[in-house]
């Protein structure tokens, strides 16, 4: 490996994404008819995983063909809402990393430069060098 390049200690991690279940979570907050609806609408917690219509929600629920279409728009633009406030949540984690990341390479890169200009043969003898200089006068 070249000894100048520092890659990412996520580079080949894979992505944890459960979308069904994700949403399962978010929509135990939502008011009951609605959570009932997008559930049934969805296909979720059924082990069938059968999406219903709304004439069939109507009839399952024993609601107005009105009051489904009227909850399930509610509780979609809530789940939209909540989906676009985590996903907002993800990219600042992300932006949040990378600067992480990369104010991480910085130090290893300068470690293994000061390394080499002060002759030395790890980057711990660096560390500790720095380390004695910054607490000089308290140790």
């Amino acid at each position: 490996m070249d000894e100048n390049k520092v890659v990412s200690i996520d580079k080949n991690k894979e992505p944890d994404i459960d979308t069904r279940g994700f949403i399962s979570k978010q929509i135990e907050s939502f008011p009951l008819l609605e959570r009932d609806i997008l559930r049934l609408s969805l296909g979720l917690g059924e082990s069938y995983e059968i999406m219903h219509t709304n004439d069939e929600i109507a009839e399952i629920l024993n609601e107005t063909k009105e009051t489904i279409e009227i909850n399930w728009s509610n509780g979609m633009k809530r789940l939209r809402d909540v989906s676009q406030k985590e996903k907002l949540r993800q990219e600042n984690e992300d932006a949040y990393n990378e600067i992480r990341l990369e104010m991480h390479n910085r130090v290893v890169k300068k470690l293994r430069s000061l390394k080499v200009e002060w002759n030395l043969e790890n980057i711990s003898q660096v560390t500790e060098r720095i380390m004695l200089a910054f607490f000089k006068n308290d140790i």
